[in-house]
């Protein structure tokens, strides 16, 4: 699951109004033989891209991905019926999909025979590239995070007026990040 996370946040930014999702796929002994992530509106999703790359060795093996597997036909056909038709045996999910359109996807594979596990590391995807998109979805407003720097005095420069840094590299780097 934490190599999902890490795919889904390498898209982060680029799949709106879809949710940054990453999936990775394991053949009947583990391996890893399939890797994905959401592409932009209208491309496929991470488990066709995993589903994908893994070819015939997903028969029998597992899909880990970060959000339930969708079970709607929007500009793409719905990941469910992708994964039973790939001969997924079993699917791993951390978050529960929330939207009412594309809801219903655990419930299809299982009724295809699939085993489905639902709420692996469910807050560490939640809090990772899914937090704006699950924002948005379940609250109806944007994610916000709010950043502040500032010194024991309440000032942003010297006495002089000359700028200082009043953060260290690696927070201007997670600031960078956020932008």
């Amino acid at each position: 699951m934490a190599r999902a996370r890490e795919l889904g946040l390498r898209v982060l930014g680029t799949t709106s109004p879809n949710p940054p999702v990453g999936a990775v796929v394991l053949d009947a002994g583990g391996a890893v033989v399939g890797e994905g992530a959401t592409s932009p509106p209208g491309g496929p999703h991470a488990e066709v891209h995993a589903l994908a790359q893994a070819g015939a060795r997903a028969r029998g093996g597992t899909a880990v991905v970060t959000l339930e597997p969708c079970a709607h036909t929007g500009r793409t056909g719905p990941c469910a019926d992708a994964l039973v038709a790939a001969g997924v045996a079993r699917v791993v999910v951390a978050v529960h999909e929330p939207t009412r359109l594309a809801t219903g996807g655990a419930a299809r594979l299982r009724a295809a025979g699939v085993d489905v596990e639902l709420g692996a590391e469910q807050d560490e995807a939640a809090e990772g590239a899914l937090a704006a998109w699950l924002t948005g979805v379940r609250e109806q407003r944007p994610h916000v995070v709010w950043k502040v720097a500032t010194t024991l005095d309440g000032r942003v420069a010297a006495a002089d007026g000359t700028s200082r840094w009043i953060t260290g590299p690696e927070a201007r780097a997670e600031v960078h990040r956020l932008r």
